[in-house]
């Protein structure tokens, strides 16, 4: 006789494969990411969620593992950032026209420098303001332009058809060209992790563009222990870190040094880990102390010194 398996229990077994993993929610405030190459980005306030980029639950470890998709944010760039940002990964290229590109910022306008290969290199210099667009990019409106010595009438008489070319050939730089401006997408311009959010706003300020993304959230997520100004907060959902898995996941990863922003490597995390501490909290939650990235040479050189010294065979076997 076959046994009936009741169709409610069929009905709550399914493959967990077969679901997206739960987003994560996160808080980040006062933060500067290195993103690799020289590029730091600046997180005044962040409210968003950390989603899977594939089946199973955001990685910590694998920064291509997920996304950072923002409700609501400031975050912003300096000038040498944004130059690092442009040469090695936007213009990156073997056959990208644009070279040599330095960004500085001079009252609320962009000033650009470079050089552009078409046929021999002609350098060039530019100044430009700087708005959001209606969908959501940066757009980059040159207000005038010089190359090689002499007045361009129009920007794009200058470029010719090579930065049409990048785009074509690079499309995942993020960059397209509208009329004489060009227009930058947000979510496609920086290295991992990738970010995912409406631009709402940008301009510069105190030599920094700052970009505002979603307007501010009425209810942001805050963490128990509000004690804390630098932190990046994580709530819900799976995490999975080194050889861990956190299910409804509570953790707070907190800057040792509170008197300034919390200097965080996406990339080198486990070595802040390990010159850090973790604690536990009574709700089952962790928090993390860790130091910021440019302390970490201080802190190996002061392991290495408090290390105790080793005994001689000679010395132990004499008494």
């Amino acid at each position: 006789m076959l046994r009936v398996i009741p169709i409610v229990w069929l009905c709550c077994w399914v493959s967990p494969s077969l679901h997206a993993a739960e987003p994560v929610a996160t808080r980040m405030r006062h933060v500067v990411f290195h993103l690799g190459k020289g590029v730091e980005m600046r997180v005044d306030d962040l409210n968003g969620h950390l989603v899977s980029a594939g089946s199973g639950p955001p990685v910590f470890d694998d920064v291509s593992s997920y996304v950072v998709d923002i409700q609501s944010a400031r975050v912003s760039l300096t000038a040498e950032s944004l130059t690092n940002l442009l040469n090695h990964y936007v213009f990156a290229a073997p056959n990208a026209p644009l070279r040599k590109l330095k960004i500085e910022f001079e009252g609320s306008e962009l000033k650009q420098s470079g050089v552009l290969v078409k046929g021999v290199p002609i350098p060039f210099h530019l100044r430009a303001s700087i708005s959001a667009s209606p969908d959501g990019r940066i757009r980059v409106h040159p207000t005038s332009m010089k190359a090689a010595g002499f007045l361009s009438k129009r920007v794009l008489d200058f470029f010719g058809l090579e930065l049409e070319r990048l785009v074509n050939v690079n499309a995942a730089t993020g960059v397209t060209v509208d009329g004489d401006d060009l227009l930058l997408d947000p979510e496609r311009l920086l290295p991992p992790p990738r970010i995912k959010g409406r631009l709402t706003r940008t301009w510069i300020e105190n030599g920094l563009v700052v970009q505002q993304f979603g307007s501010p959230t009425k209810h942001p997520l805050t963490p128990p222990n509000g004690r804390f100004a630098n932190y990046m907060y994580y709530r819900g959902g799976t995490l999975r870190f080194g050889k861990l898995t956190m299910v409804d996941t509570d953790m707070m990863l907190v800057d040792a040094d509170q008197k300034d922003a919390f200097d965080f490597s996406p990339e080198q995390y486990n070595d802040q880990l390990v010159a850090g501490y973790s604690k536990n909290t009574r709700s089952h939650g962790l928090v993390v102390y860790m130091p910021d990235l440019a302390d970490l040479p201080r802190r190996s050189a002061q392991a290495r010194s408090d290390a105790p010294k080793a005994v001689s065979a000679r010395s132990s076997t004499s008494r």
